[in-house]
């Protein structure tokens, strides 16, 4: 007797930690270590040939393998996992190459993520893409026809791979209804396309089309669609065709979306981090331009400052914002935003830092001569790629960039769980909704207008007013509507307060920036 006693308390120890366990899994750290699936072949295609031209018997258009690796917790006994797809930056050149220190999957920052990640309980992969663009024309429809074409083609590949982890998702185990893709730096914008471009009209709107015979700059009757199916097979080969390449959700941390009506009501849900100063994309709405040489690439980018007031207007971020966070990031990113949810600026003291969660070895940049592409080694500067990366890095180290990882992880993986149901949130009904958590004020900064949402479920905005910080009123409208747009042009520059009332007597703030 006591020794089945004894048992059964061992049993019920054992399914109380399993429990705890389970509920702590993606949330923090519960595995002690990582397995990693190195240089893991998922998809061939065909690319542009960088040393076409610069190599003798080169061939313009080659085949080329891409490549994963796939990270695991280990000693996981979970089935299927929810799988996360890093996307590395590089602005679609070789490290070295494209002058800087970073641009592929072994960059510091990416293995740092994913190793964090697999700890918390995902699969976590790190893609490759294929690389090229012509990053030295000053021609504008040169510049930015190549620039849209790797976007393009990498966010084909990510599809591929996905189609490559969905056919074998029991190696791997992976859950295929949980795919979710995050990009860094030049992989923001691609994972921002990934969640948005949805249709051949989206890649031919009238600053994708070339100035001379207004065609398309991405023809995708030649390169394949946004899925990465069809095209013509000589440009596009595109893997596992019998599979779904679809995916679920996404976050960036620095990139932005090629053009904000993009983002519609069919996107996926994103959450997005980006410092305001970042010299290689707009916080808001502006233009990406070639630092090099000074030519504008794309017009009317929307960075996070206006990409995540959008989004949680436009209704893909709904099951998000039923979530209450309160986690420490969570705050701190609404107390910097007035209130907007899934949105985290970074506000560094450099003014041009774009990527502080990236570090690099100076000894080992600096001693770099060749890098090899294609398997050829070719001439490359280290040392001009590392004094580079220092003037938008400027206090780069290890200890710095890993806790700019920490809130990036600290912010997202919350969201990821509450999308997908992973961990148990205090949830809020319709009635319960404060106004502050639904309201969206955007463009904000703003210039010369603003719209102001509210979701449908939560009645009509009933007036609007707008004070400045001493409390007096500069607009006072009566709207009786679920959104509006106000004119804020004679409004001069500085901080304000919107104030909204509902038709059922709520109310709520928004601060709102005039730049």
């Amino acid at each position: 007797m006591k020794n089945t006693l004894l048992k059964s308390a061992a049993l019920a120890i054992m399914l109380f930690a399993s429990s705890q366990m389970f509920a702590q899994r993606y949330m923090q750290e519960i595995f002690s270590n990582y397995t990693k699936s190195a240089n893991i072949q998922y998809d061939t295609n065909r690319m542009l040939n960088l040393l076409y031209g610069q190599v003798p018997g080169q061939q313009p258009i080659i085949t080329v393998s891409l490549k994963c690796d796939i990270y695991q917790p280990t000693g996981d006994t979970l089935a299927a996992r929810p799988t996360i797809l890093l996307v590395h930056t590089g602005s679609y050149l070789p490290t070295i190459i494209n002058k800087q220190t970073t641009g592929s999957k072994d960059d510091s920052t990416i293995v740092e993520m994913c190793t964090r990640l697999a700890k918390r309980g995902f699969v976590a992969v790190a893609v490759d893409y294929r690389l090229v663009w012509n990053a030295s024309s000053t021609i504008r429809d040169t510049a930015t026809g190549d620039l849209l074409r790797a976007t393009f083609r990498a966010m084909q590949d990510v599809r591929n791979c996905v189609r490559f982890l969905r056919s074998n998702a029991s190696t791997y185990k992976i859950d295929t209804s949980k795919f979710i893709v995050g990009g860094q730096g030049t992989g923001g914008y691609v994972a921002l396309g990934l969640g948005a471009v949805d249709k051949r009209s989206e890649m031919e709107l009238p600053k994708f089309l070339r100035s001379a015979d207004l065609s398309p700059m991405v023809n995708v009757d030649v390169m394949g669609d946004w899925n990465g199916l069809g095209g013509l097979p000589f440009y596009n080969y595109g893997g596992e065709t019998n599979l779904s390449g679809n995916i679920h959700m996404i976050f960036n941390y620095g990139g932005a979306l090629g053009d904000s009506s993009w983002l519609d009501a069919n996107s996926l849900p994103v959450v997005s981090m980006q410092c305001v100063t970042d010299p290689f994309a707009p916080p808001g709405i502006g233009n990406v331009v070639v630092p090099t040489t000074g030519v504008t690439v794309i017009s009317n980018a929307s960075g996070a400052l206006t990409t995540i007031p959008k989004a949680n207007a436009v209704g893909i971020n709904n099951k998000l914002n039923s979530k209450i966070y309160t986690d420490v990031f969570s705050v701190r990113g609404k107390s910097i935003t007035g209130g907007v949810n899934n949105l985290y600026p970074f506000y560094t003291s450099f003014p041009y830092e774009g990527a502080p969660w990236e570090w690099w070895d100076h000894s080992v940049m600096n001693g770099i001569t060749s890098v090899p592409v294609n398997g050829i080694p070719i001439p490359a500067n280290g040392h001009v790629a590392d004094s580079l990366s220092m003037l938008t890095n400027p206090y780069m180290s290890a200890a710095r960039a890993k806790a700019y990882i920490d809130t990036i992880i600290g912010f997202v993986v919350p969201r990821i769980a509450a999308q997908f149901d992973l961990a148990t949130f205090t949830g809020v009904g319709v009635n319960e909704v404060k106004v502050n958590d639904v309201l969206s004020v955007y463009p904000n900064p703003a210039k010369e207008f603003v719209t102001i949402n509210m979701p449908s479920a939560q009645g009509k905005i009933s007036t609007i007013e707008v004070v400045d910080v001493i409390g007096r009123s500069m607009i006072n409208e009566n709207v009786n509507a679920h959104s509006c747009q106000i004119n804020t042009a004679t409004l001069n520059k500085g901080i304000y307060f919107v104030r909204v009332t509902l038709e059922n007597g709520k109310s709520g703030v928004k601060r709102l920036v005039i730049e």
